[in-house]
């Protein structure tokens, strides 16, 4: 059961009462299914129709839409290497909900705390749903796109777009031939070759120290 006409006709039969939408996407058939019954469909493939293995889980956020949440569970039949896809749409809430697919596939564990963290859609059910790659008290999920987009104020040495308030002009950084490319430093020690342009406000300025070269073995000479 490979196309898209004969997981239509199979899904049908099995489940008359659902709302099902199967197309021919461009990689694989999808089949578009209620939240509510997940566990429930995923199940007959996995045992009527050989999907035996979850390849993947993941999630995408169409910001602006309705439903604005698609979770995508790849699936991976080893006796006809077929592929299916089968897509669940959730609307726009500040959480989310729809089954754990654990019960039906072991592999949908860490794969729905990753969706969880990124996106805060909230597996019921799952065994252990807490962050899997940001920290515990991380506020928001971060591949919402609707997350505030901002970043951690870094002052550079070498090679700076900016520093600080001051922005280091294109001809005089590094690439544009300002001080050499290929920098050396000595133990973090700074060198004749280490940036030395303005720094930021308040920042004190750095002077080079003497150059001392280093050998190959890593010694001074």
């Amino acid at each position: 059961m490979n196309t898209a006409a004969e997981h239509d006709a199979r899904l049908r039969e099995r489940f008359p009462e659902l709302d099902l939408s199967v197309t021919d996407a461009l990689d694989m058939p999808t089949i578009v299914v209620p939240a509510a019954r997940i566990v429930d469909v995923l199940t007959f493939l996995r045992d009527e129709a050989g999907f035996t293995m979850l390849t993947d889980l993941s999630a995408c956020d169409w910001h602006g839409r309705q439903p604005r949440y698609h979770v995508n569970y790849h699936l991976y039949s080893l006796d006809s290497s077929g592929r299916a896809r089968v897509k669940v749409e959730l609307a726009d809430e500040p959480e989310p909900h729809v089954p754990t697919a654990t019960p039906v596939f072991a592999a949908a564990n860490w794969h729905e705390r990753e969706v969880f963290d990124f996106f805060g859609i909230v597996f019921d059910g799952h065994p252990d749903l807490r962050r899997i790659l940001m920290p515990d008290e991380w506020i928001g999920h971060p591949l919402r796109k609707d997350y505030p987009v901002g970043g951690v104020p870094v002052e550079y040495r070498i090679e700076p777009a900016y520093v600080g308030e001051n922005v280091v002009p294109r001809d005089t950084r590094p690439a544009a031939g300002g001080v050499p490319v290929r920098l050396r430093r000595d133990r973090g020690r700074l060198s004749h070759m280490t940036w030395t342009g303005p720094p930021a406000s308040g920042v004190p300025v750095h002077k080079p120290s003497q150059a001392e070269e280093i050998s190959e073995e890593g010694k001074d000479s």
